[in-house]
């Protein structure tokens, strides 16, 4: 991570129609006082008013429960506590100022229309924001959770920092999740096109918003015009790469997806290098507006000889089943999840068992040897689950790899092999990040 790089994260939500009240700074300290979580260690009440419409404002510095960590040096006795802090920048604020323009700037796909009308019609919204000081998921789970505590019962939820809106259900189930179940929680990816200048010919522009408030710069693919290709996957592996593993030199070639190499460029060189059209989706015309305007990395193919290209070099590779890196820590996070909302699934199961119309599916992680690592992730189809901890389930797709079975057979499968799930409607599909919706 790149502390220069930094940015605060901030969020919003705004209070739902029976809760939405006047919120002093006392009901604020009795919600924080019943926190068993962390410690206050500082808590201010500011007069800069520097939130949009603020009603009062606060800075609180927390100390969270310290994690004890053994020496290495043999000596029992010796131990090295890390406390980790976190100061918030807390304010009550009038709902209209992040309401007004929010179908404009946010992402609102996951909002419904009766939650987005009913905080129009709010008075009060709480504004939080932080510099995330230890792991950026753990820290943006600390931030969800402070938030949803203040504000117990909201209409909507809004990341600001990655300008995605999201619905009040949605903050109060992810708040209890011990940590958030992948990487891309962290930043968004916004998709542009412009078909106006030619229907059969139409630009497209990825990028991120997010990726400063972990220490990361933001991310970007220009210049390409397959819309077949895979190209939101792509620009998706390498935010988590950059984030867990910081951010490469300027033009470090490097292959996040099977025979595909890459590297990244500032936006402005790469235009030159890609001897991309000014008025391109994406370029000059496009970073006037206050919010695209951050430095930002694109990412540009590399061929054999080391010459830069558009991704549309890589675009049948990208195209034909592509294979992404999946880290091993990402991994292990989406198995959490699975296990921590398997309850879900298995009621659903429970209560479904041979019904045509929905289906239930769980990825598991095998290999041709008794290691863990190395694992190869298969989907299968859930018929039964055992109380000995057993699916009875038949595999849907062959492995790579000789494990001893192949696709379409149907057999016992334990449920310590398990890194994921979800459940098919003829509607939806559900798993462990949005299953709260089959509940609510």
């Amino acid at each position: 991570m790149n502390n220069n790089l930094k940015r605060e994260s901030s969020m919003a939500a705004v209070f739902s129609k029976e809760y939405d009240h006047n919120m002093t700074i006392e009901e604020l300290k009795e919600t924080l006082n019943e926190s068993d979580e962390f410690i206050i260690i500082e808590f201010e009440e500011s007069q800069k008013h520097i939130v949009e419409k603020s009603i009062w404002e606060v800075s609180l510095k927390l100390q969270y429960l310290p994690m004890v960590i053994e020496s290495d040096t043999g000596n029992e006795s010796e131990e090295t506590k890390n406390n980790d802090e976190l100061i918030f920048y807390i304010a009550l604020i009038e709902a209209s100022s992040i309401t007004e323009d929010l179908p404009e700037v946010f992402s609102v796909n996951t909002v419904q229309e009766k939650d987005y009308i009913e905080a129009t019609k709010c008075k009060y919204a709480i504004h939080i924001s932080t510099i995330f000081n230890n792991f950026p998921l753990s820290d943006y789970q600390r931030q969800l959770k402070l938030l949803n505590s203040i504000a117990s019962d909201v209409s909507i939820f809004l990341d600001i920092s990655c300008f995605t809106a999201r619905s009040g259900e949605w903050l109060k189930y992810t708040s209890t999740f011990s940590l958030p179940p992948s990487l891309d929680y962290l930043y968004t990816i916004h998709a542009i096109y412009d078909d106006d200048k030619n229907p059969d010919k139409i630009e497209y522009w990825f990028h991120t918003h997010g990726l400063y408030r972990v220490g990361c710069i933001e991310l970007e693919i220009i210049g390409v015009e397959d819309s077949n290709a895979a190209y939101g996957q792509l620009l998706n592996t390498c935010a988590k790469l950059f984030i867990q593993n910081g951010v490469p030199e300027s033009g470090f070639v490097f292959s996040p997806s099977y025979k595909v190499n890459v590297c990244w460029l500032a936006w402005e060189e790469a235009l030159k290098e890609l001897n991309i059209d000014k008025d391109f989706s994406g370029g000059f015309k496009d970073r006037k507006d206050g919010v695209h305007d951050n430095p930002s990395g694109a990412l540009v193919a590399v061929d054999k000889k080391g010459n830069y290209r558009t991704l549309d070099y890589y675009k049948k590779e990208l195209t034909d089943n592509p294979v992404f890196l999946l880290s091993g820590f990402e991994t292990e996070i989406m198995r959490d999840a699975a296990f921590e909302k398997f309850e879900y699934f298995l009621e659903l199961l429970n209560k479904n068992k041979g019904d045509d119309k929905i289906s239930f599916l769980v990825k598991l992680g095998y290999n041709n040897n008794k290691s863990n690592k190395d694992l190869e992730h298969l989907w299968f189809e859930v018929h039964d689950f055992t109380k000995e901890g057993y699916f009875d389930a038949t595999l849907l797709n062959e492995p790579y790899k000789d494990l001893g079975m192949h696709e379409g057979d149907r057999g016992m499968h334990s449920i310590e092999n398990l890194t994921y799930w979800q459940i098919h409607t003829d509607k939806e599909m559900y798993n462990p990040e949005n299953i709260y919706l089959l509940f609510s």
